[in-house]
């Protein structure tokens, strides 16, 4: 408190907050429902540049995100400089108002609402051209490769002999290769009727790597993401609905962060952020112009690792999925 002396008066300057008012332009239906809340509160759990995560008193998890990042349902976007929001953080909703406990509020009005919907089982794309499809995403997404991430296991989709032991290569990190091994695995799995083996053992990837998000959680949850979207395209096949995921979602409550969970059981129920939905409705739709390049690019622009992790998981799921599928007979 600062006391200015002023003739006749004596003026009383509070130190308080400045508060700064930005917009929210669009914001994820999970994240709209959390904040629809009349009992929302939450703190800022993790803190960057580009994104903060809060965990909500219920134990949820949302995300603000700079304006120029991709949708996601758990996620609002924001022309706010996220650089000065702190770990630590309280945070409420008040009115049509965002509010942190710094003084900092984001207006919620006027924003939209982002929800995609499954691919229409209507417009599926053919047995054929999906192979195509997969096919031409596969050599583009291996032509275009860089970085130390599960990335490295594309060449393996090439080999004749899938169940053939190869090294992985020199020099990676042993969490990488242990990610790579397990990719040949389920790369000889392909006439697997059984999908509760496949699930026992992508299960052993939770937790497999580093950061927010570790690589083996994002590949986890890119190969279900696509099966998911496959089952849903087809609907008169459906040996992998037979599946049960809560066993090993379960399984990742404990094994991972409480974000990485939190978006794992998103993509196993076909939700995460816009490029992953554009790729599957693209892929999956016949009528669809295919520009593989453009897809690729723009997965593996999220996060360090987890573009390449995510798409490289959504490759072995068209593979398991394609290879069965050519097979099937309506």
């Amino acid at each position: 408190m600062e006391l200015t002396a002023i003739p006749h008066q004596c003026k009383i300057r509070m130190n308080l907050p400045s508060k700064t008012y930005s917009k929210v332009t669009m914001i994820g239906s999970k994240a709209s429902d959390y904040l629809s809340s009349q009992f929302f509160s939450g703190e800022v759990a993790i803190a960057g540049p580009r994104a903060v995560y809060i965990i909500t008193n219920d134990g949820d998890i949302l995300a603000g995100c700079s304006a120029n990042q991709q949708p996601h349902p758990r996620s609002f976007l924001t022309n706010y400089d996220l650089s000065s929001i702190q770990v630590g953080q309280r945070v409420s909703v008040k009115g049509n108002n965002v509010c942190f406990s710094d003084g900092t509020r984001l207006d919620l009005s006027g924003s939209k609402i982002w929800n995609r919907q499954a691919p229409d089982a209507e417009n599926a794309v053919s047995r054929t051209k999906l192979s195509l499809k997969f096919d031409n995403l596969l050599r583009t997404a291996t032509d275009l490769h860089e970085g130390e991430n599960l990335g490295l296991g594309l060449p393996l989709f090439f080999s004749k002999n899938p169940s053939y032991q190869q090294l992985p290569p020199n020099g990676i990190s042993p969490l990488i290769s242990v990610g790579v091994i397990k990719i040949q695995e389920l790369l000889s799995l392909y006439r697997c009727r059984n999908p509760r083996f496949i699930l026992d053992l992508v299960q052993n990837l939770i937790g497999v790597g580093h950061g927010l998000t570790p690589s083996g959680d994002d590949f986890v949850g890119g190969l279900l993401f696509m099966v998911y979207h496959l089952s849903n395209i087809y609907p008169t096949h459906k040996w992998w609905n037979k599946a049960d995921t809560s066993k090993l979602l379960n399984y990742s409550r404990s094994m991972t962060s409480q974000i990485s969970h939190a978006l794992l059981t998103d993509l196993a129920g076909g939700q995460s952020h816009e490029s992953l939905h554009d790729l599957a409705d693209d892929v999956l739709s016949r009528e669809s112009r295919f520009d593989s390049e453009r897809h690729v690019r723009r997965i593996t622009q999220i996060g360090h690792s987890s573009g390449w992790d995510m798409l490289t998981g959504m490759l072995v799921g068209l593979f398991l999925m394609t290879n069965e599928i050519t097979e099937w007979k309506p």
